[in-house]
């Protein structure tokens, strides 16, 4: 299972309800790239209490990296990262391979 992993900041002209249904609508257009699986995930800072301008995840889970690689470059995923670009809220695209267990 390969993985493609969108971060992106807080969009701080919004309040923290407004920024959920946000999210939630840039992600559901992302269904149509052939994921098998959409995932948001709100992220945080261990040991930080309050709002520290937290950051966003959308996981989307693909059969194998090519899949997960031409999402990337094509589409949905392309025209969301372009846009949050411009709306200043530094989105970071990673593609991960299935994962294997440490040594240990």
């Amino acid at each position: 299972m390969a993985r493609l992993m969108l971060f992106v900041c807080r969009p701080f002209s919004l309040s923290e309800e407004e920024t959920v249904r946000w999210m939630h609508e840039q992600a559901a257009p992302l269904a149509a790239t052939g994921a098998e699986r959409v995932e948001l995930v709100r992220l945080g800072a261990p040991g930080v209490h309050g709002d520290p301008g937290c950051e966003w995840l959308i996981e989307l889970h693909y059969r194998r990296v090519e899949d997960a690689a031409g999402a990337a470059r094509n589409g949905p995923c392309h025209d969301l990262v372009a846009d949050l670009r411009l709306l200043g809220m530094r989105p970071r695209l990673v593609v991960a391979d299935s994962g294997e267990p440490a040594a240990g």
